[in-house]
């Protein structure tokens, strides 16, 4: 079975509004993103021939410059002589030939800035600079190409190698083998920038990895990361062939491109602030006044109603639901009365239930002492049942004070005490702070009436004990009422039946107990209890009556 969710009027609006603004907005953000990066690509384009032109430019000068090494390197007669051991004199006169073509080749090659001769078997060593290094330079220079000599390596198929001399980076080409080689060397910082560069665009060399082999700090302190754009800059890289260097540029943003992103997301960012006090007036206008009305008719509160609605449905549907309320609460009160009569008559009737044998006991009693002609108890007799009568007849509704209680149940005692040949002996022990405590009437005589029915033993006087203490708990104060007899006790089945308060055999036979019982019912509901059992002294009937205020704070007080 699948199971049904709920939500509220409020929770369905905002969902509603938000499946609307959700996918407007995320179209927005989107678009704005498109159109960035179409920006973006555009104008890579539009300068993309410019920078492939210098680069194709530059790659064919360093393409020359190695054909040319190469074919010295390969044909040149000269080369081929120092490539074996020869005199001193013909390995200078070979070496020197192959200077003048070098520096011709310097003058011709913009690019080259520096040639180099070495010939490990005739111990031969020349270079030639352009104009513009220094002693110290050029030294460390030869010093690192003398390392490089020394490695008795195959350059033929090495490429264009990038090496860093005195914290700047040269790029050499270098060929031979066996000791003979020769080389040219290139300075990335005399390659004449080209007009097709366009204005403000850095021209940088890096490596395969992208770190920065020029223009260090440029790349420093603008933190440009070469693999990747910024927000100023955007790379265009170009490799150089037979190389491991390739090509970047540096192009500056314009300014309305740099702003553009901004620009972009300012706008969503407005828009979505925009959706957000939308929804927010929305709410404070109509969501929440929705439901303050509803959870005002939920509580059915009269007074949470009188708010004054700004939308005039609100306040129609706050003025019918007044009147309503109104009404309801007119028909509670007169319903409560319509209760109250019907619990008094059933109280009334509860109080008429009282079986006629007591009075004709007690007429029989009055008999037969006017027969003995003692007229002193048969006005005793009669002034305690006057007093039993006058106080059985009392209004239910209104509760008796345990000490009123107690003097009745005293006077029933001296009325079993006229007529009875063995009297009844009461004692009553009594908790000093309950004797103001409120109980319904009768409650108490119900039970003693009981113990002198069923409790008396021929010629053995009959002792009732009362006692009454408070009692201290958590959820409130309790009154603790016993009735306690020196009878045989209740049988096991009378027992069971007496706790049993729905039994027939409880209302047929102890009607006063079951009055006593119902109308605690009336009055406490289930905090009222009444329990029966027995002792080794007797049978015993207790009553725990619930207290609305707590006597020992009111006492202290």
């Amino acid at each position: 079975m699948r199971r049904k969710f709920s939500a509220s009027f409020k929770m369905n609006i905002f969902r509603a509004l938000l499946l609307i603004t959700f996918p407007l907005i995320g179209m927005l953000l989107v678009f704005n993103f498109y159109s960035y990066h179409a920006f973006n690509a555009k104008f890579v384009e539009s300068n993309q021939q410019s920078f492939a032109l210098y680069a194709q430019n530059l790659q064919n000068d360093l393409d020359a410059i190695d054909n040319f090494l190469s074919n010295v390197a390969v044909s040149d007669y000269n080369y081929i002589t120092l490539n074996s051991p020869v005199s001193a004199l013909r390995a200078h006169l070979a070496s020197h030939e192959i200077m003048t073509q070098f520096n011709t080749a310097l003058n011709s090659y913009d690019l080259a800035n520096a040639f180099f001769i070495y010939s490990a078997v005739n111990n031969t060593y020349r270079d030639m600079f352009d104009n513009g290094y220094n002693y110290e330079t050029k030294e460390a220079i030869r010093q690192h190409m003398h390392t490089l000599t020394q490695r008795s390596e195959n350059y033929y198929n090495a490429g264009w190698l990038a090496f860093e001399v005195e914290e700047k980076t040269y790029l050499f080409k270098l060929l031979g083998k066996d000791g003979t080689y020769a080389a040219v060397m290139v300075d990335f910082d005399q390659i004449h920038s080209m007009d097709l560069v366009q204005k403000g665009t850095e021209v940088i060399y890096a490596d395969t990895q992208g770190a920065p082999l020029t223009n260090k700090a440029f790349v420093a302190d603008h933190e440009l990361k070469l693999s990747e754009n910024n927000n100023d800059y955007i790379l265009i890289s170009q490799p150089l062939r037979n190389s491991e260097v390739q090509l970047i540029f540096a192009v500056p943003k314009p300014d309305v491109f740099k702003g553009s992103l901004a620009l972009l997301f300012g706008l969503s960012l407005l828009t979505i602030l925009l959706v957000t006090i939308s929804l927010f007036f929305f709410n404070r206008s109509l969501l929440s006044p929705w439901h303050r009305l509803m959870t005002s008719i939920g509580k059915g509160s009269e007074q949470e109603l009188r708010e004054e609605y700004r939308i005039e449905e609100f306040k129609q549907v706050g003025a019918a639901f007044n009147n309503l309320t109104t009404q309801v609460n007119h028909l509670k009160i007169v319903a409560y009365e319509h209760e109250i009569e019907r619990q008094k008559a059933e109280l009334q009737h509860l109080q008429l239930q009282i079986r006629p044998h007591f009075f004709l006991n007690c007429l029989k009693s009055l008999y037969g002492m006017a027969q003995q002609q003692s007229y002193e108890r048969i006005q005793h007799m009669i002034l305690a049942i006057s007093n039993h009568l006058r106080y059985n007849f009392k209004d239910n509704l209104q509760l008796v004070s345990l000490q009123e209680e107690l003097d009745h149940v005293l006077n029933y005692i001296r009325i079993q005490q006229i007529a009875h040949h063995v009297p009844p002996l009461c004692e009553c022990s009594i908790d000093s702070s309950l004797k103001d405590f409120m109980i319904p009437p009768l409650s108490i005589q119900a039970f003693v009436e009981n113990s002198i029915k069923y409790a008396t033993k021929p010629n053995e006087q009959l002792r009732i004990e009362i006692k009454a203490i408070l009692l201290e708990s958590d959820d409130g104060d309790y009154a603790d009422i016993t009735i306690q007899d020196n009878g045989n006790g209740f049988a096991d089945s009378t027992l069971q039946e007496l706790n049993h308060g729905d039994s027939s055999f409880y209302k047929d036979k102890h009607i006063g107990i079951s009055n006593v019982r119902h109308r605690l019912s009336m009055l406490y509901g289930g905090r009222a209890m009444i329990a029966f059992f027995n002792t080794e002294s007797g049978a015993v009937a207790e009553m725990i009556i619930p207290i609305h205020e707590r006597i020992r704070d009111k006492e202290e007080a």
